[in-house]
């Protein structure tokens, strides 16, 4: 008899746990448009959620209620005010991707969230954070694969970033972010990343222990900074390293040391800086990337000639 019990309970606990399963099952699709409204919801062809011109935390903590079950591959939040997104309005939907475009905010959340596991993609654009960016709010995003932050105010790059954002990060790009300083050690620990671009801000230095030895990376972007020289070992230790923008800086000198070990180099962006054609440049013009962009300032003979163009041979070395 004890076993026979025994047996029927453990039978109502599978089928308990079934049927809990079942329920936080994801749906395919778009719940019915009433229970998205203020938000649009969209099939095109992958799940899209859409609000706009929010001002009240219930209002969207409503339409997550609405959509328990769903997953949405992008949810775009854009033209609101709201004090934060409220952490627990994630916890009965699957999202994906988060994208914040002109939004006014305090913080970002009101603690940290454990129910965007799911994200892999952050995305914030002209978005006024009020208290700023408070990496640890990120901390639990421990899928993010890519994060994106474009017209914001970010000064400084150093251990509050790096001690909080997650290690698996693949994309990182800040762009018009007014940052002027990374520090020593602040991307040494991400050794999976593929990007890095820090474009339109106002970095003045590089040193090579910003970034992990080796480094993988393929792509690295640095344009439209205040860039004035490129330390001697920069690039070197980053063997699969593809593409390097330096666009719009005040760089003269390209020191060969700086890239020792770069095989793979294909797109090398060079414009608008006031680089010097003589001796110290021939490396580069005897191993040219696949394109190379960017024209002589010095000496007047070269002045205004593409540096493709360039033919070795002129220089007196």
């Amino acid at each position: 008899m004890k076993i026979f019990f025994l047996k029927l309970t453990v039978i109502c606990l599978l089928i308990t746990v079934t049927l809990a399963s079942l329920s936080y099952s994801k749906k395919k699709g778009c719940p019915e448009p009433i229970d998205t409204r203020p938000c649009t919801c969209y099939n095109s062809p992958k799940t899209v959620l859409e609000c706009q011109h929010i001002e009240e935390s219930e209002i969207l903590r409503n339409v997550f209620r609405n959509s328990s079950g769903h997953e949405y591959k992008e949810v775009h939040i854009k033209y609101s005010v709201l004090q934060y997104l409220p952490y627990d309005i994630f916890e009965k939907v699957h999202v994906y991707a988060l994208y914040l475009k002109n939004v006014t905010l305090i913080q970002l959340f009101d603690k940290p969230t454990t129910f965007l596991q799911d994200v892999d993609t952050l995305h914030i654009e002209n978005t006024k954070l009020l208290r700023g960016i408070i990496w640890k709010l990120l901390e639990p995003l421990t899928h993010l694969r890519v994060l994106n932050i474009y017209y914001n105010n970010i000064k400084n790059l150093g251990s509050d970033f790096s001690e909080h954002a997650t290690k698996e990060l693949q994309q990182l790009s800040f762009y018009e972010t007014g940052t002027k300083t990374i520090k020593p050690g602040t991307f040494s620990d991400f050794v999976k990343l593929d990007k890095l671009a820090i474009d339109h801000c106002k970095i003045t230095t590089l040193s090579r222990d910003m970034f992990p030895m080796p480094f993988n990376a393929r792509y690295l972007y640095f344009n439209y900074n205040q860039l004035t020289s490129i330390p001697y070992n920069l690039f070197t230790y980053m063997p699969n390293l593809q593409t390097i923008g330096l666009r719009s800086n005040n760089i003269v000198v390209l020191p060969e040391s700086a890239f020792f070990g770069v095989t793979k180099l294909e797109f090398f962006q060079l414009d608008d800086n006031p680089i010097t054609c003589d001796c110290r440049l021939a490396w580069l013009i005897r191993n040219k990337p696949s394109a190379v962009s960017g024209k002589c300032n010095m000496p007047s003979k070269f002045k205004g000639k593409d540096i493709k163009d360039i033919d070795v041979n002129f220089f007196d070395c």
